[in-house]
């Protein structure tokens, strides 16, 4: 159970380090391991919690996560920011 609130504490120092940065390069990456935080979150729970299905929910979501950094990535560089 420790290792879920590593993973919380961690989430929340990722949210506060993005205020220190100043380029929108600098923030996209914080912004984008929180959801893979969370996926990592949503993995432990069910293992916890013994529940496999959610396991599955985890990995999907990380799939997921993963697939729509490389969307919002590529349209950022696309931009004229």
């Amino acid at each position: 159970m420790i290792s879920l609130v590593f993973v919380v504490f961690s989430i929340f120092l990722t949210i506060l380090g993005i205020g220190c940065f100043k380029n929108i390069y600098e923030k996209i990456i914080p912004l984008l391991s929180i959801s893979t935080k969370i996926s990592i979150l949503i993995i432990l729970y069910s293992y916890y919690k013994n529940i496999p299905i959610i396991i599955d929910i985890g990995v999907l979501y990380m799939l997921l996560s993963i697939g729509g950094a490389f969307v919002i990535t590529s349209f950022i560089s696309r931009s004229d920011l």
